[in-house]
């Protein structure tokens, strides 16, 4: 081979790969962060279309006005219960040890409280010592707006109001695994 050759095929391919580098390093960038895996939490399926939660307004224990706008820039978990869900029950104390870990760096939960009456939710709540914010749902519109036909039923939305997972059935909320996802969905939302 002569070198004028091979010097040709040097510079092609130089060519090439300084071609190729602001791909390469977007992927290796991308890398990073890595893909979130939402099977860290076993019976919580992301939602592939990763479309706009749908907007509601419910009322609070004061009867002041929750919407799904007053959430926007923090990570929400919408959890909806009932007073008479055994599962609920089992897993709503785990919900509060995670918004108590993560609720000074943008996550919040919001109970969303599912065809149920006032004294019930609210004799629950103060038995199980919940304190993120509750919303009624007395007719259960907003729940089958999500498609929350059975309870509990859980949502992770992002801080844009984008739904990215959904859990059918209770979860273990405080597990290594749950606790590892919120945290990397955080540091994802920096």
């Amino acid at each position: 081979m002569s070198c004028k050759f091979r010097g040709r095929i040097f510079w092609l391919l130089s060519v090439l790969c300084l071609g190729m580098l602001p791909a390469s390093a977007s992927y290796l960038l991308s890398a990073e962060k890595g893909p979130i895996n939402y099977k860290l939490v076993p019976n919580l399926q992301e939602m592939m279309d990763h479309s706009p939660a749908p907007q509601f307004t419910l009322p609070n224990f004061e009867g002041e006005k929750v919407s799904l706008k007053d959430f926007r820039g923090k990570l929400l978990m919408l959890n909806f219960w009932a007073s008479w869900c055994v599962s609920c029950r089992e897993e709503m104390p785990a919900m509060e040890r995670l918004y108590q870990r993560y609720k000074n760096r943008g996550f919040v939960i919001l109970g969303v409280n599912v065809k149920d009456d006032k004294k019930s939710a609210l004799s629950f709540v103060g038995e199980l010592k919940i304190t993120f914010p509750i919303a009624f749902d007395p007719n259960g519109e907003v729940g089958l707006l999500y498609g929350a036909w059975g309870l509990p039923a859980t949502y992770l939305i992002d801080a844009k109001g984008i739904a990215l997972a959904r859990a059918w059935g209770p979860a273990d909320w405080y597990s290594p695994g749950a606790r590892d996802l919120i945290k990397k969905l955080l540091d994802e939302k920096k």
